[in-house]
């Protein structure tokens, strides 16, 4: 005989692909005729963005471009210029399953890239970078509850579960035309980065509401002549509403979001002499909703009328979660090795890792930054200086958790001083973008099955003595002697389960 059992069950979010692969860029690059000539390199990069990512038929299909940018001192008023390749690539990974509404999360990270110089006017590059790439779908955990337990003597135990309500992603353009009419005139683009920050994010039945701003960094040139250069710095808020079914106000929401791709194109209006920049940003935005909810789980069972053979199983829950946003302040110090500094022209991070691990006290954040600074030396020449620092980060109110789902980090701002004619003292403010968890996982009953056919032959004794050691369990006790649980409570007046001290204990029969 078999128990049936109800309905009840929680969904987690589980990984059917998680995988990189390495993408290769080779460029040669001829110098447009308005650039001119090169002395010098000062810095060459490989900034990979994604177009598209779709799922179906059991492929992960992933476009991009990649652009090859190349910072040089000119040959003639040795002022700084740049010029730049986009390359395209397609990556396509192969799912065992395709799941229903997958969630896919693309990341992308370069590698490398070596520049050849083949005349003043031609560049030969290599470089590489790393594709990564995860799908995620939703898995149900049944949990086993008896529909009669009076037919059963169960050990039950209340644990907290976290239940997967919503777990969806969306993609949208933020569009915007900056007017820069305050701005020094923008002759060239040298260098620009975007990045996005979710500040608030609230959800009603179906739907989430998230605001955040994109901030667009930018570096250029101003006058060709002369080589001076300016900096823009600014914030575009957003607003988005995405549906997400079965999302409530009283979801817990884990938000993520991307900068996928953007475009930067300079508008110079005749007429009206108001020149503005049109910045148009891909972004994804990733929604993880969770309800926590106490369930009651069987962890042994047995019968005292017939012989019983309990089936166990794993039971893996995430019993909280909790998104966590800080602010981590590194500061570091440069130390120029050949020559004086006499100005700063700009100072960036091109790359950021973010690691994490727990322990005891919490959970830690750790990676390293990537630090570029372009100068004047003391001859009024430009360098390049890139150095790297490691940072590590208490995740505050981070003690009751003991995992990590996501983790990501951002530059949020890098300021400095000059400690003297070679050395700067830098302050990097890094925003940390956490999901922590706090897992559990406990051996439970998963099915009963109940042997008619081998009765348990009853007791003449009413009663039994029993001389109990510290430390054992009445329920061990009652399931060895085939009696019920609650009636070995009441006969001994027990308070709790686990002995603190050996007693004699009597053992009612059935």
């Amino acid at each position: 005989m078999e128990f049936n059992q109800e309905n009840r069950s929680f969904c987690t979010p589980v990984t059917v692909l998680d995988t990189v692969a390495e993408q290769l860029a080779d460029v040669d690059l001829t110098l447009p005729d308005y650039c001119p000539d090169i002395e010098k390199i000062l810095k060459c990069t490989l900034t990979p963005k994604i177009q598209s990512k779709s799922l179906s038929g059991g492929q992960l299909q992933i476009d991009g471009y990649c652009i090859v940018n190349v910072l040089y001192v000119e040959s003639i008023k040795k002022t700084i210029r740049c010029c730049e390749q986009s390359v395209n690539f397609s990556q396509c990974f192969s799912v065992k399953e395709t799941p229903d509404n997958p969630v896919i999360i693309t990341k992308t990270k370069s590698e490398y890239i070596n520049c050849r110089a083949l005349s003043p006017r031609r560049l030969v590059m290599h470089g590489a970078f790393s594709l990564y790439a995860k799908v995620f779908a939703t898995s149900t955990t049944k949990i086993y509850s008896p529909e009669n337990d009076k037919e059963l003597e169960t050990n039950k135990h209340t644990v907290r579960c976290s239940d997967l309500k919503t777990f969806c992603q969306e993609q949208f353009n933020v569009c915007e035309e900056i007017s820069v009419s305050d701005k020094p005139a923008i002759e060239s683009i040298l260098r620009s980065d975007v990045g996005v920050n979710v500040t608030d994010a609230k959800a009603v039945t179906g739907k989430l509401m998230v605001n955040g701003e994109v901030n667009l960094k930018m570096f250029y040139l101003t006058d060709v002549e002369t080589g001076e250069t300016g900096k823009i710095d600014y914030l575009l808020p957003f607003n988005q509403i995405i549906d997400c079914e079965g999302i409530d106000e009283d979801t817990i929401n884990c938000v993520s979001c991307d900068v996928m791709s953007y475009d930067i194109r300079l508008k110079n209006d005749m007429i009206s002499e108001k020149p503005a920049i049109i910045l148009d940003v891909k972004l994804c935005v990733t929604e993880e909703g969770y309800t926590v909810n106490d369930e009651e789980v069987i962890s042994d069972a047995y019968s005292v009328f017939c012989a019983t053979k309990p089936e166990f199983e794993q039971l893996n829950v995430i019993e909280d979660v909790s998104p966590f946003t800080e602010s981590h302040m590194e500061k570091t110090s440069v130390k120029i090795d050949d020559g004086k500094v006499s100005k700063i022209l700009d100072i960036y991070s091109d790359n950021i890792t973010a690691e994490n691990s727990a322990d005891d006290s919490g959970i830690k954040i750790n990676g390293k930054i990537n630090i570029c600074i372009l100068a004047l030396n003391e001859e009024n020449l430009p360098v390049f200086i890139e150095r790297s620092a490691d940072y590590e980060h208490a995740l505050a109110g981070g003690g009751d958790y003991n995992s990590v789902n996501s983790a990501d980090a951002r530059v949020a701002s890098i300021s400095y001083r000059l400690a003297d004619d070679n050395t700067i003292d830098l302050r990097c403010e890094i925003k940390l973008s956490v999901s922590a968890v706090k897992k559990d996982s406990m051996r439970v009953v998963k099915d009963v099955t109940l042997f008619e056919d081998k009765p348990i032959k009853p007791d003449n004794c009413a009663l039994t003595l029993y001389f109990a050691k510290e430390g054992e369990n009445l329920w061990d006790i009652a399931k060895s002697h085939n009696t019920r649980l609650d009636m070995l409570i009441a006969e001994n007046s027990a308070e709790k389960q686990t002995l603190d001290y050996p007693q004699m204990l009597l053992i009612p029969r059935i």
